[in-house]
């Protein structure tokens, strides 16, 4: 019965060890504030710890993140598609695992009725 304890103590101590370790190397979405008032997204959506923008174009974005449903990343890409090309939609072009086990997602910004 004592193993079983201690082993617990030292899972939940482990767990906590690896998410204090995630957030230190994690980057806001948005570094810049001008940038976060231009595409007017609300602070509590930001998820600022958990997805960061890598690239950003006229017609795609690249986010990445973890711990987060790709729903939630679509939304603010659907957000910056709608700021920077109105009238187009966020088309998810492809997701994969980065070396430093977060995923990126790519979207692109297209229009679906022409295509």
């Amino acid at each position: 019965m004592k193993k079983i304890a201690l082993l617990g103590i030292l899972l939940v101590l482990c767990a906590c060890r690896a998410r204090t370790m995630r957030q230190d190397v994690a980057e806001p979405v948005y570094d810049a504030p001008e940038v976060a008032q231009t595409y007017a997204i609300p602070e509590e959506d930001l998820y600022r710890y958990d997805i960061s923008v890598k690239a950003m174009g006229d017609d795609y974005v690249v986010y990445e993140y973890a711990d987060v449903r790709i729903d939630k990343v679509a939304t603010l890409a659907s957000a910056f598609c709608f700021e920077t090309n109105p009238g187009k939609k966020a088309y998810l072009r492809d997701i994969y695992m980065h070396k430093n086990r977060r995923r990126r997602a790519t979207f692109d910004c297209v229009d679906l009725a022409t295509q």
